[in-house]
């Protein structure tokens, strides 16, 4: 019973999650506001408590030969992570930016367990967030989960044990579901829907331009705030049709997609909550299934109209299920009824997922439960802008950022949108032994800040032609990071204002206005709006990047420890009519060796006059340099040191700002991009990430290398915070007459100005050397 198949209702979430563009639509976040610090160790024995409590909590989900796998752990690790971060402005900003990041942390569903405690302290604030992936808990879950963390809480403050009642098992649920489905008992229902939706069509949206859509696309996911007076329409005109502020949103939203193309039969589907038992109300687990809403639109049809038209065969309840207390099920306008609460303190379930002509007696109402209470007298807020969503009755759980396009809901959407089980791209059946076809196929390619996933690849495109305007997304984007459109398709983004920072930045924002991500190294080559319109895409990668192509003399130039060619564009600048070109990593090499090796190999045939590199890069560059002169910027010798990457580096290496303290580097960096956020340097956080993950792998290469090469070229070493100690050793590895420069600047600065034109001067000096 360990290992039984996941539920109809898990097994279908799984096939959405595999073809989502944005992971995260999945998951679920609540956050609780702490009045006062809390304990960790009796957090942590309370976290561990609950995993221990409920199996679903311990659950992983894997495809195997085509069937979907619940995998539950008798028992797993169950950490409580935390961060702090100290700031000199408003503490709530910050925290509301950190729960956004935590919430968008990848978690994989064949990596138990799929719900993550983190808490979080910023200056004298503290709260904890609790993040759960929607293909195991379900927002009447989370609350469950809640009400048993505050009982194990307070308990283990006593130093005592919790006591719990008795909780149902999820896997078992999930072994009666499929023994019902064995049995038969859904055949009736399942014809029926055939029936019901037979000839139905589907229709997606795809944005075609910034916060635009248009039907027919892949699909997205859209957000419009209802104001505070439509509200009061839907509320009136849902009490003068008998109905609800839903059923009437349904009716309208069905109306306009009639009036856009979609045609006069318009078919939506909607998430219910499904927990129509005392069982079901108890469990800990997802439930949530899909109600369809079918309706046939005249042109002459008002939404009044829709939301009172006869009742449709998609809206009546299946005999195979007893529905709701109070019934409030979507459909294509009958009257739903009165609208009433869950026990649970949410709206009213919608009907159950299996629809039939024939209702059953309804049972009588569930005894009323408490909400839960957190730790320390927690109080439960979203994630996101905590408003009432007065349309839907509910709070919206996905996060706002200004000038982004908004986040995904945590709550799965099942209509159209991208990252959604849309009408079109719903999976198979579970005894198909196949993939959709519709599924997004992705491939990893390599960027300055790590590895991304590009999603489905496009058709080749040339270059535009010279005297073709440039896409509005770009021009967009560009005005969106540097405050003014483009001067010319030409303009070089560094020149008009970009840093290092901005072209993170600038990669987001292309991201958010096209649904693709650039692929910034092969546009660091010519940084402009041309290029970024129109750069090309390759199927073998290379290593090697051409920052500059003239027929001067030829500079070389190797990265830091997770650094890219930006970081040299002062020294490109101070050295006019050089032919530069740049290593960049899209390895995976975890020794100096093995990269410069492939380096070399990408650069063969060029033969550069000087090899630069910068601290960890002039490790790379001494075993590259053969032929080339070579000039070390800040290096540490190769006599190996302890191998100690932090994140405090890694923040002094990209901002002024310091490094959170976590007991989880990436949660520390995640907290950082969201530091760097609320200040005003809105850097994706995926991107620093990446780039941390590289700086860490480079650096643990760089400590661990140890070389007995010694060159017999020309050769140069820039001190700036290197000891005479680290020069003396460096002179073992180099020629007899190897000159030092030393530069008033620290490691992180000596590449900028005014410290760069001395080493724009050493390498001049090294080409007449030759």
């Amino acid at each position: 019973m360990r290992d039984p198949r996941a539920t109809p209702a898990q097994e279908a979430l799984w096939w959405a999650h595999q073809r989502a563009a944005r992971k995260s639509v999945y998951h679920i976040t609540w956050r609780l506001g702490c009045a006062s610090p809390p304990d960790p160790a009796a957090l942590r024995a309370a976290w561990r408590a609950v995993v221990d409590r409920h199996d679903a909590l311990r659950m992983g989900l894997a495809a195997d030969d085509g069937v979907v796998r619940a995998a539950v752990a008798d028992r797993l690790s169950a950490p409580v992570r935390t961060v702090s971060v100290d700031t000199s402005g408003p503490a709530a900003p910050l925290l509301a930016r950190i729960a956004e990041e935590v919430h968008d942390e990848p978690m994989p569903l064949d990596r138990p367990p799929l719900a993550r405690l983190v808490l979080v302290r910023v200056d004298d604030e503290h709260e904890l967030l609790l993040t759960a992936h929607h293909s195991v808990v379900d927002g009447w879950a989370i609350r469950l989960v809640l009400d048993d963390l505050s009982t194990a809480y307070q308990a283990a403050l006593s130093g005592g044990q919790p006591t719990f009642p008795e909780a149902p098992s999820f896997a078992q649920y999930a072994l009666d579901q499929r023994a019902a489905e064995e049995k038969g008992r859904w055949r009736k229902a399942i014809e029926h829907w055939r029936t019901a939706l037979d000839g139905a069509s589907a229709v997606t949206v795809a944005p075609d331009r910034p916060v635009r859509a248009r039907p027919g696309g892949a699909g997205t996911t859209l957000r419009h705030e209802v104001s505070p007076e439509a509200a009061r329409g839907l509320a009136a005109h849902a009490q003068a049709a008998g109905t609800t502020s839903f059923a009437v949103m349904l009716a309208a939203l069905q109306t306009v997609l009639a009036r856009g193309g979609a045609g006069g039969d318009v078919t939506v589907a909607t998430p219910a909550a499904n927990r129509l038992t005392a069982r079901e109300q108890k469990l800990v687990g997802y439930l949530t299934n899909l109600v369809v809403a079918r309706a046939h639109i005249n042109d002459t049809d008002t939404v009044a109209d829709v939301t009172t038209a006869p009742a449709t065969p998609c809206g009546r309840c299946c005999p195979t299920r007893p529905p709701p207390t109070r019934r409030s099920s979507p459909n294509s306008g009958p009257h739903q009824g009165r609208s009433g609460r869950h026990p649970a303190g949410g709206p009213d379930p919608p009907g159950p997922p299996v629809l039939g002509p024939e209702p059953r007696p309804h049972p009588p109402d569930p005894a009323p439960q408490p909400q839960p209470r957190g730790p320390s007298r927690l109080h439960h807020r979203l994630l996101g802008h905590r408003r009432r969503d007065r349309h839907r009755g509910r709070v919206q759980r996905g996060p706002l950022r200004p000038g982004h396009h908004p986040a995904p809901p945590a709550r799965p959407r099942h209509g159209p949108g991208r990252g959604a089980n849309r009408p079109d791209q719903l999976p198979p059946p579970a005894h198909q032994n196949r993939r959709s076809p519709h599924a997004r196929r992705t491939r990893n390619c390599r960027s300055p800040v790590g590895q991304w996933n590009r999603g489905r690849r496009p058709r080749p495109t040339a270059t535009p032609p010279q005297d073709r305007p440039l896409p509005p997304a770009i021009t967009h984007a560009w005005r969106q990071v540097l405050g003014h459109p483009p001067t010319s398709p030409d303009q070089d983004f560094f020149a008009a204002g970009g840093t290092s920072l901005t072209v993170l930045h600038l990669a987001a924002a292309v991201e958010a206005a096209t649904g693709e991500r650039p692929d910034l190294i092969a546009w660091l080559a010519d940084p402009t709006p041309r290029r970024l319109a129109g750069q090309g895409r390759t199927d073998t990668p290379t290593t090697l990047v051409v920052l500059r192509d003239t027929t001067g003399p030829h500079l070389h130039l190797v990265h830091g420890a997770g650094g890219s060619p930006q970081d040299f564009r002062d020294l490109v600048d101070a050295l006019p009519g050089w032919r530069v070109t740049a290593s960049q990593d899209r390895t995976t090499h975890t020794t100096v060796t093995a990269l410069a090796a492939t380096y070399a190999a990408d650069l063969s045939g060029q033969a550069p006059d000087v090899i630069a590199g910068w601290s960890f890069g002039g490790l790379v560059a001494h075993e590259m340099a053969h032929d080339a002169a070579l000039l070390l910027i800040d290096t540490p010798p190769p006599t190996g040191h302890p191998d100690h990457p932090t994140t405090a580096d890694f923040a002094a290496m990209v901002t002024d700002l310091k490094a959170p303290d976590s007991d989880d580097d990436t949660l520390a960096v995640r907290a950082l991009a969201a530091h760097l956020a609320v200040t005003g340097d809105d850097v994706p956080a995926w991107a620093l990430v990446d780039r941390w993950h590289a700086y860490r792998r480079h650096a643990r290469a760089g400590a661990a290398h140890v070389s007995e090469k010694r060159t017999r070229t020309a050769a140069t070493v820039i001190a700036a915070d290197l000891t005479d100690d680290d020069v003396t050793r460096w002179r073992a590895h180099l020629p007899d007459d190897t000159r030092v420069v030393r530069v008033a600047a620290d490691h992180w600065t000596v590449l900028r100005a005014p410290a760069v034109a001395r080493v724009a001067d050493a390498v001049r000096s090294l080409r007449e050397t030759r």
